[in-house]
């Protein structure tokens, strides 16, 4: 009986000690994944980070360098529109869009955005989110508004998404209840993202990765098409100084400075104005050297014309007879 009790101990004693190798195992495996995310930047304004995409057959082309200069442009032409339906829209006609980002938003997303790209690699999205808080009143306490996406690039496209926008869930949960509609945590149910310029947004079929949110909107915007033309300067705190309208046009500009868009387009409007004049000048004198040539014909014709009848009336006496 000795060695059966003996055994019995072993056996009592083993299950928690194979518990324990487990839970060991189990520690070991989670401590040694990857993590999905990477902070990038992070304050009371908003967060930038790079997100591992979980669908694995699916693959971007980062890294990539895009100037933020671009990323600014990309972000003041997004922009957000209502989509109404049936007889709404016939009665009230179609809804004005709107930017999605602020000025402070572009300025400070535009370049934490170009850094994430050039940083994710080719499994990852560039993910963000801003939060604007405005101050509340006596009977109102203050809201803070979430706007959040993420984006990535394929190809010659740029893709854009919104998760959610200027969301605040306690005032979004009050007008949907007094509507007697569901919660909408989103802030884009029946809306629609545009962009403009027109011709840089693509309209082919999303290359989007499986088991994205059905609420989530997308973008697809051909950025090489952007490049293509002239990028905004990217906006500072102290405004540039002013260039005299006085001057006069003739004036060269001082080594190194660039003078304001406006009075480069004055001036380019400005020449071609005067080469129109100049061709207008230089029509008119044809026009006149030709009528001067028809005056000049119609005179030699009247000429002709007077100098025929008199040499028929002078004509020479018949010799006399001798007598």
């Amino acid at each position: 009986m000795a060695p059966l009790i003996h055994l019995s101990k072993i056996r009592r004693h083993s299950k928690p000690l194979l518990l324990l190798a487990v839970v060991c195992l189990v520690c070991t495996a989670c401590s040694t994944t990857a993590p999905t995310s990477k902070v990038l930047f992070e304050d009371p304004r908003g967060t930038v980070l790079l997100k591992t995409i979980p669908d694995r057959s699916f693959q971007t082309s980062h890294p990539i360098s895009l100037e933020p200069a671009l990323f600014a442009k990309i972000l003041k032409g997004i922009e957000i529109q209502d989509q109404e339906h049936g007889l709404q829209k016939m009665l009230a006609g179609p809804s004005s869009s709107v930017p999605v980002f602020s000025e402070d938003q572009i300025r400070f997303l535009a370049p934490l955005l170009a850094e994430g790209l050039r940083k994710a690699t080719p499994d990852q999205c560039v993910e963000y989110r801003v939060q604007t808080t405005s101050k509340g009143s006596a009977l109102e306490s203050s809201t803070t508004e979430t706007t959040a996406g993420s984006l990535y690039t394929y190809g010659v496209s740029l893709y854009f998404s919104l998760t959610q926008y200027r969301y605040a869930p306690t005032r979004t949960d009050t007008k949907n209840l007094a509507h007697g509609r569901l919660p909408d945590s989103t802030g884009l149910v029946n809306r629609v993202l545009i962009f403009t310029p027109g011709a840089a947004q693509r309209s082919e079929g999303f290359h989007r990765p499986t088991g994205v949110a059905s609420t989530d909107k997308y973008l697809a915007i051909d950025y090489q098409l952007l490049q293509q033309t002239s990028l905004p300067t990217p906006p500072t705190e102290q405004a540039s100084p002013q260039v005299e309208r006085a001057a006069p046009p003739t004036r060269q500009p001082l080594a190194g400075a660039r003078p304001p868009d406006a009075q480069s387009d004055s001036l380019a409007q400005r020449d071609a104005e005067i080469h129109t004049l100049k061709d207008l000048v230089v029509k008119k004198d044809l026009e006149m050297e030709t009528l001067r040539q028809e005056l000049q014909s119609v005179r030699k014709q009247l000429d002709s014309q007077t100098t025929k009848p008199n040499s028929q009336k002078r004509k020479p006496l018949p010799p006399s007879k001798p007598q």
